[in-house]
């Protein structure tokens, strides 16, 4: 339940972290634009001044346009002018300002009363100038520059921080779109596998279940009592069907556990069904010239679980730690209280963990390599159950490990308020 909801909240950031990473980009190329524009307009200013200035040292296009609009004949010089050569020097002189510039964008020109130009306060994509007036008789006499693909010269000049910008986005929603899709690929491959292992897991239950009717039934007849070798097929039929059973429940459970289904759940205490369970392993460990020992330290024990999962966790800590120790065993199991919580710790004297697998010892179907040490059987799901079913209580477990010396494990519960 915690890894479904710790996969969501990833896939939400990662979605959040994109939009706003695309509105950052976007943003930053608006405020480029707007640099750019701005820059784009305080360079055409200069030029106009320089354009203003050279037009004005020349007498033959001042007295022209005095002529074309200087007495409020007409409100434009582009009509009377156009032809004439005086235009064509305007032409000229802004053409050649405007490349001095480095301003290499499409032009329209005219000079204009504005006094009388309705265009004047409207069009954003014109440009005038502000002292030709006073050179044409101080009479509201302008020039006026138009650029009408302004924009497209802008958006020009940022092209290539534009198109890495938008690239950029398009690989990232790409990569992510992929992400996503091979996860839920993993995911549904995951879920596959599982649901495969646990139909086979069922089926198992069934011939299982015959083989040890039959097995009984065989054991019980006179003449395969009496031979010595049939009766010890008849044992190790017998010690082979406990076996498989025991790794087909193991499976069951730990399915059932993966699918959310928990048994009733019910106010239990854990110390003493932790000494029950101890005991249960006293007659294998003596066999092995072993010990364990369990150490109450507090009354408070009262933890909201399914019994029989909790069951299940702390059994298997223990047979881990009697099938990974090389020596005689001795395992000790402490319950204490603290800060609200009980704390339950195993300890024993086994092989130990390194540390490089520490951290992969909770997983599905990872063991541990043990060197020389081949006689111990399993699929690697023990310890995976264990996490499952301490999650399941909102339970914390930590390992402590040191090669050659032992493990301990630590199982952090919260313990219920027994008036509630």
């Amino acid at each position: 339940m915690k890894n479904k909801r710790l996969q969501i909240i990833l896939i939400a950031l990662t979605v959040i972290s994109l939009v706003a990473l695309l509105a950052i980009q976007v943003s930053w190329i608006y405020k480029a634009a707007d640099i750019q524009e701005k820059q784009f307009s305080q360079t055409v200013n200069l030029a106009l001044n320089n354009i203003v200035d050279k037009i004005s040292q020349d007498e033959s296009i001042c007295k022209e346009v005095v002529s074309c609009i200087g007495k409020g004949n007409s409100i434009s010089c582009f009509r009377k002018m156009y032809n004439n050569d005086e235009w064509h020097k305007v032409d000229s002189i802004i053409k050649s300002t405007l490349k001095l510039y480095k301003i290499n964008i499409n032009y329209e020109f005219d000079i204009v009363d504005t006094r009388r130009d309705v265009d004047y306060n409207v069009c954003k994509k014109t440009y005038f100038s502000n002292n030709l007036e006073k050179t044409l008789l101080q009479n509201g006499i302008e020039l006026k520059i138009k650029f009408p693909k302004k924009s497209e010269f802008i958006i020009a000049q940022i092209g290539t921080l534009f198109i890495s910008s938008v690239l950029l986005i398009v690989l990232i929603s790409i990569s992510f779109l992929l992400i996503l899709k091979y996860y839920r690929r993993e995911k549904a491959l995951y879920l596959g596998t599982r649901d495969f292992i646990n139909n086979i897991t069922h089926e198992f239950k069934t011939p299982i279940t015959n083989i040890a009717l039959a097995n009984s039934m065989i054991s019980k007849n006179e003449r395969i009592a009496q031979d010595e070798k049939l009766n010890q097929y008849s044992n190790i039929i017998k010690a082979e069907h406990k076996k498989l059973r025991n790794r087909v429940e193991a499976l069951l459970d730990i399915a059932r556990i993966e699918n959310g289904k928990s048994g009733y759940c019910e106010t239990i205490d854990v110390c003493n069904l932790i000494k029950c369970t101890a005991e249960s392993y006293q007659v294998q460990v003596q066999q092995l010239n072993g010990k364990i020992n369990f150490e109450k330290l507090t009354d408070k024990c009262s933890v909201h679980a399914d019994k029989e999962q909790f069951q299940i966790a702390i059994s298997n800590l223990i047979d881990n730690a009697i099938k990974y120790c090389d020596k005689e065993p001795e395992i000790k199991i402490r319950a204490y209280d603290k800060n609200e919580h009980i704390i339950i710790e195993i300890e024993d004297n086994g092989i130990g963990i390194k540390n490089e697998h520490k951290k992969q010892i909770f997983e599905k179907y990872y063991r541990v390599p043990t060197g020389d040490l081949h006689n111990v059987k399993g699929f690697g799901i023990g310890l995976s159950t264990v996490k499952s079913i301490i999650d399941s209580l909102n339970g914390e477990i930590d390992v402590q490990s040191k090669p050659g010396r032992g493990t301990k494990f630590i199982i952090k519960l919260l313990i219920c308020n027994q008036a509630e």
